[in-house]
Formats: C-alpha cells, sequence, structure tokens
C-alpha cells in the first residue's frame, strides 16, 4: 500500500481532492481523519465508489431510520442480532423487512452521505494510497464526480461565508466546462441552469445577480459557489472600467457595422443547428437518480425538440436578425449584454429571453420602462412566431425557421 498524497484539510477541500484525484483517473483510497472521526473514500478511476465512517449518524440503520423506511425499535431489535457476525443489511433481508433491490439502493445513498459529511470538513488530515480497492463485496455507488459534488455542496448552507468566498461582486465569472458537455451529463436544477448561462467570461457577480432577477442576492451567489466547488466556473478579477455609450442612434439595437444586432456579428454563412441523435438513443446507466435532487434534471434529456429561431428587425429598409443559438440571451443598453440596445429608455439590463422546453421566453429583468409583447406590458412571456417584441424604441419580431422532434 503506496502513500503517494498527503496534507493537511484546512488548506485543501475535500471536492479540490476528489477533483485532482479524478484528474489523474487514481485508484486507491482517500483517509481523512479528525477528532473521533476516520472516514475513507474509495476511488475507481478517479470516481469515488465506496466510503465507510466510524460517525454513528452515517450507519445504515440510522439512515433507515431517518428516511422513514423503518421504526428505530425494529432497527435496535435488527442490531442485537449482530453479535452472531451478521451485517445488518444480511438480517434485515432475511427478515423481508428489506428487498434486495432496496437494500442496494439504501447502500449507494449510505456511501454518498458519506461523502457528504467530508465536504464541511475544513480541519483534520488526508492520506491517499494508490491501488487500493474498495472491498470486494461492496455495494459500489456508479455516478459522475461533477454531479455528486453538486449534490454534495447543495447540501451545505456557505451563506455566512459568502462575503469572504466573493469579497468584490465586480469579480467576473468565466465558464471552465464546456457548456454542450454540462447540457448532456450533468443534473442541475432549474436556478442553477438559468446561472450557468449567463456565465459568459464577461459579466461580473453583480450583473449575474441582476440578470437572474432574484430579489435574494444570495441565493444567486450559493449557486455560483456550488458551480465554483464543481469546477464548473471561475472567478477572475474586475475587468477594467469602461463607460457605456450611447452616443449610438437612440432607440436602435446598435449595429455592427450595419450587419448584426449583437456587439459581435453572426457569421455570414447560414446558423447550422447540430443535433446529437445517437447521445438521445443512449441511457446513462447510473446511481444519479438515487442521490441526486429530484428537481435537479440534465438540460438535453429534458426534451429532444430542436428550434431554430432568430430576431430580426427593420432598419433604414434593410432587415437584420440574430440567431437564437445559445439557452439565454440578454436585451439592455450594458456593454455586457448579448443584445446592445443604446436607448436611454433602456435599462442597463433590460431583459432576458430563455431557452424552455417548446421554444423561447421572454422576461423583464424589473427594468424602468417595461418590456412589451405585441403592445402589452409583460414580466414573462412564452415567444409566438411573428410576436413583437418592444425594448424602448426598439422593435424587434421574433421568428422561427425550423421546429422538429428528434426521434
Amino acid at each position: 500500500m503506496e502513500k503517494i498524497l498527503e496534507g493537511n484539510l484546512d488548506r485543501f477541500e475535500v471536492p479540490d481532492l476528489l477533483t485532482f484525484l479524478s484528474m489523474g483517473r487514481r485508484t486507491g483510497v482517500l483517509v481523512l481523519e479528525r477528532d473521533g472521526q476516520e472516514t475513507k473514500l474509495f476511488l475507481r478511476d478517479g470516481r469515488p465508489v465506496f466510503a465507510t465512517s466510524t460517525q454513528d449518524t452515517l450507519r445504515l440503520g440510522n439512515l433507515l431510520v431517518r428516511s422513514g423506511k423503518l421504526k428505530a425499535p425494529v432497527v435496535e431489535k435488527a442490531l442485537e442480532r449482530q453479535g452472531g457476525g451478521f451485517r445488518l443489511g444480511q438480517i434485515l433481508l432475511a427478515q423481508r423487512l428489506l428487498t434486495e433491490e432496496e437494500l442496494a439502493s439504501f447502500l449507494k445513498i449510505q456511501v454518498s452521505e458519506v461523502i457528504f459529511d467530508t465536504f464541511d470538513w475544513h480541519a483534520g488530515a488526508f492520506n491517499f494510497y494508490d491501488k487500493v480497492p474498495p472491498p470486494a463485496t461492496a455495494v459500489t455507488l456508479e455516478m459522475q464526480l461533477q454531479n455528486l459534488i453538486m449534490e454534495g455542496v447543495r447540501r451545505l448552507d456557505e451563506r455566512g461565508r459568502l462575503a469572504d468566498l466573493f469579497p468584490d461582486l465586480n469579480m467576473v465569472v468565466e465558464a471552465l466546462a464546456n457548456p454542450e458537455r454540462v447540457k448532456q451529463s450533468v443534473n442541475l436544477t432549474k436556478e442553477e441552469w438559468q446561472v450557468f448561462f449567463l456565465v459568459d467570461g464577461r459579466r461580473s457577480l453583480n450583473e449575474i445577480c441582476r440578470l437572474v432577477g432574484n430579489p435574494d442576492e444570495l441565493a444567486t451567489l450559493q449557486i455560483l459557489f456550488h458551480l465554483l466547488q464543481a469546477q464548473f466556473v471561475a472567478v477572475l478579477a474586475p475587468l477594467p472600467a469602461a463607460p457605456e455609450s450611447l452616443a449610438d442612434v437612440a432607440g436602435v439595437v446598435q449595429a455592427v457595422e450595419g450587419t448584426s444586432l449583437l456587439k459581435d456579428p453572426p457569421p455570414a454563412e447560414p446558423v447550422e443547428v447540430e443535433f446529437n441523435q445517437a447521445f438521445l438513443a443512449r441511457k446513462l446507466d447510473d446511481d444519479t437518480k438515487e442521490v441526486v435532487n429530484r428537481n435537479a434534471v440534465q438540460y438535453m434529456g429534458a426534451s429532444t425538440k430542436v428550434i431554430v429561431s432568430r430576431l430580426t428587425m427593420l432598419k433604414d429598409g434593410h432587415e437584420t436578425s440574430v440567431p437564437l443559438t445559445r439557452d439565454a440571451h440578454t436585451l439592455g443598453r450594458h456593454r455586457n449584454n448579448d443584445i446592445v440596445i443604446s436607448d436611454p429608455k433602456v435599462s442597463s439590463f433590460h431583459a432576458r429571453i430563455d431557452r424552455t422546453l417548446d421554444g423561447f421566453q421572454i422576461v423583464d429583468l424589473k427594468s424602468r420602462n417595461g418590456t412589451y409583447v405585441n403592445g402589452r406590458k409583460i414580466e414573462t412571456s412564452r415567444l409566438k412566431a411573428g410576436d413583437e417584441i418592444r425594448v424602448g424604441t426598439a422593435r424587434l419580431v421574433y421568428k422561427i425557421d425550423y421546429t422538429s422532434s428528434a426521434s
């Protein structure tokens, strides 16, 4: 048994250690120790698959009672029989208090609970021993590491630390993970997807909070912290301040060289939509559903509908358009919007267009002068082909070029 890594948990957090070991696809056991507790996390090819702990609250019997599956007296009576060398699970199976499927499920949940418990360790020691396999008879957890880390940090209440974690709300958030890969393999809640899609390497923490539109800013910062822990995003130093330009034609969407609604012009070639049919046909055989919050879902797994849409406007007798290729587009006067509208009547961050399961919707971000769809002031509105959006004095038309359902 070769020890290849050691250190103190006041300098390294467990999610960071697991990410580091995952990068090397290590197989072995990570031993964590603090006063009165020892926990072992077994990894196979960089993924945690089994865990044990000396903490009583993490034992199988306590888990069954907490979940409401069994009453405490029933578990206590079964524990009295362990003197004969039987495991608790074997006793519960023999007494037909659990089925084999239920026992396997609870054992996987127990493994995840032991792992999650270590995420809140801020003191203690760790040692990693290479090439140590889990016990041969262990029921192992098969789950992607990033899903496991996201679920673990969801359960931490870090609000008291957010001021230390994010000392300057002008710090810029940059995506580390490929959004397309994340959409196909990771389970996030609706709120987490919304925040993740607003990360573009330009927007600050403060701007993302404003664009989300949740009056509880701390809730958005906590989601950003979760994404940071899971290595989906990074926080960088603030960008140099740059004044907003209102010198362009008032009331008109800013056009780059007269060809685009965007700050950066779209490609001259038609937008191609590449839809990975093979992936949709593949079923991921893992234990995510056993462990992860039921509100967390795969973005690509929720729908197979393909929708190709764009916004158009008429300027100087010429129609300009921008394809809605992203999962979130923002409109407003500030330079960090996807669609910049140089109009004093438009708020800095005025509205957001979100992709949904059946198309797009527009959300007003508590703008000063409101967002209108077909002349009606809205807070949120699902967009239909031909709808006219009015933001300040700019008028945009929503068009659908193609709709299909993949099979």
